[in-house]
């Protein structure tokens, strides 16, 4: 039987948990979480912080069975991420190694031995046959991808995958069937992340909220994609921490469950807060 798939998406002012498995007719919902607690990755918690939201993950941890696939996804704030084009589409995975090492020095201020790297190879979604694929370059602290790890195995915890927050957003809004058009704006607790359509290419970037109102952030996630790819999008795919009881035509809150087979109630009352940890559930085990 395979093992359960849990996506764990950590934010500051608490975590979500999904859980999915794999059946012959498709994916089954397990399980689903939130718990509201002080993360201390995300600041200079006290210990009595650190304690607290230690202990709140043990026991979230003990409704799980013993052998699952646990993920969790580096903030935006936490990268560095560059998307280049591979000089060759039909590069050996050894050669597209040796690529990514040697672009590390040219892309990225921090000495490569500071660096944790990864990288996928990615295509845009289109009608047409891509002409180009590009791959994403991924760098992060060693000191911080290591606290990371170090806080969870306290609460026995041991991820056995690592991604990124971009590239778990736009790979869920591919497995919910999302319209390629449409931009990718995700809210978090102080800023909000936009990441580019899916038909166009991989780009991301965060912006501060500043206490505006969600038409206000979304004009200016329109505009800072317009200026950032020169291209124009006029809708939005939104998701994450708020609910919005009243929201723009061009505004379309969505629920990554739509890639399920299976589910039981009781169900999230607001799925799209649970996009991030449903799609590191559903990610696929790297090659």
């Amino acid at each position: 039987m395979q093992i359960w798939q849990v996506g764990l998406d950590i934010q500051e002012s608490g975590f979500y948990a999904f859980a999915v498995q794999r059946q012959r007719y498709g994916w089954q919902l397990r399980h689903w979480w939130h718990q509201s607690v002080a993360a201390p990755f995300f600041s200079s918690s006290t210990l009595t912080d650190s304690h607290l939201f230690i202990d709140s993950l043990k026991k979230w941890r003990q409704k799980l069975p013993k052998g699952v696939s646990i993920r969790i996804a580096l903030p935006a704030s936490a990268i560095l991420q560059q998307s280049v084009a591979l000089p060759d589409q039909k590069l050996s995975p050894q050669e597209q190694d040796w690529f990514v090492g040697a672009s590390v020095g040219r892309l990225f201020p921090l000495a490569a031995r500071e660096l944790a790297v990864d990288y996928r190879i990615t295509r845009s979604v289109s009608t047409e046959p891509p002409t180009s694929t590009d791959v994403v370059i991924t760098a992060a602290k060693r000191s911080d991808v290591d606290r990371w790890v170090t806080i969870l195995a306290k609460a026995n915890i041991i991820p056995t995958i690592i991604d990124t927050v971009p590239c778990v957003l736009r790979s869920m809004a591919s497995m919910a069937g999302l319209n390629p058009d449409y931009l990718l704006v995700h809210q978090l607790e102080h800023q909000y992340l936009l990441v580019s359509p899916l038909k166009a290419e991989f780009n991301y970037r965060l912006l501060p909220n500043d206490g505006q109102s969600c038409p206000q952030r979304v004009e200016c996630a329109l505009l800072t994609y317009r200026q950032l790819s020169g291209c124009q999008v006029d809708n939005v795919y939104f998701s994450g921490l708020e609910i919005l009881p009243e929201q723009p035509d061009n505004v379309h809150c969505w629920s990554p469950m739509v890639a399920l087979h299976q589910m039981q109630p009781p169900l999230p009352e607001v799925p799209h807060q649970f996009v991030l940890a449903c799609g590191l559930a559903l990610r696929r085990e790297d090659a």
